[in-house]
């Protein structure tokens, strides 16, 4: 089921892998890839993974920090190796 408020943290989970890889040139298209993969991620955190570790282990993610902040900075972390790697020198 679509709801607005995934929109919004798939949003702000964009901004966050970016935000991770902001000091290297990156092109459009990467950058568009990096930031998607992390709003799916985040979404599907939101929706299957919090459930499943609230369930099962009784930890309880309030404020949504592993979601949005967690997961997809460490996309935007292996982004920018990476993007490192990539870099002629």
């Amino acid at each position: 089921m679509f709801e607005m408020v995934d929109v919004q943290n798939a949003t702000l989970a964009g901004g966050v892998a970016i935000g991770a890889i902001a000091d290297l040139e990156i092109l459009p298209g990467a950058a568009m890839l990096i930031g998607a993969l992390a709003a799916l991620c985040s979404v599907i955190g939101y929706v299957y993974i919090s459930p499943y570790i609230e369930a099962k282990l009784g930890l309880m993610d309030t404020c949504g920090v592993h979601n949005l902040h967690g997961m997809p900075g460490l996309i935007g972390c292996f982004a920018s190796v990476f993007a490192t790697c990539a870099v002629d020198t």
